[in-house]
């Protein structure tokens, strides 16, 4: 540390800036201090509240479309609110995320496939085949955009959608 960061530092807190040697002849006076300004600010260790913020990356993941990076953000101002201290090293919050957006979208599709009816998912099944005379599923023929732009094409793809969407 710069001697003019420990002086000032030293200054604030009205210490002698020799003290300091202290850290390094002592390594758990550092974990000491740090348990003490936990303690005097009322903040929470992380893996004590790890279940309210897995909890609400769930509820992120159900309702928004937030992707990794973003979820990782919202952790973070949302433990800073909360008074939880974040865990040591960014991998442990980024393989939290992944788990909880793993298993959210698992529910999500679970969900998705119990409420739909046998019709459907059959219907569904059939666009993930590949007809022998083609090289490609009808579901990859729907979310690809023509490569011509042409009345006729988007006549044709409009009644394809129709086709596939059903009446009304």
């Amino acid at each position: 540390m710069p001697g003019v960061v420990l002086a000032f530092v030293a200054e604030q807190l009205g210490i002698d800036p020799a003290c300091a040697i202290e850290y390094l002849t002592r390594p758990k006076t550092a974990y000491e201090h740090a348990w003490d300004i936990r303690d005097l600010l009322e903040l929470s260790e992380f893996s004590k509240r790890e279940q309210e913020v897995r909890d609400y990356l769930a509820a992120r993941v159900w309702s928004t479309i937030e992707g990794p990076r973003a979820l990782f953000d919202r952790a973070v101002v949302h433990m800073l609110r909360e008074g939880i201290l974040l865990p040591t090293g960014i991998t442990a919050l980024t393989r939290l995320i992944s788990e909880v957006r793993r298993a959210e979208h698992a529910r999500l599709y679970r969900t998705l496939a119990e409420r739909a009816g046998p019709e459907l998912r059959a219907r569904l099944a059939d666009l993930l085949r590949v007809p022998a005379d083609r090289r490609v599923s009808e579901l990859e023929r729907l979310r690809t955009a023509p490569t011509r732009a042409s009345g006729r094409v988007m006549v044709a793809g409009f009644a394809d959608h129709l086709e596939f969407a059903g009446p009304g």
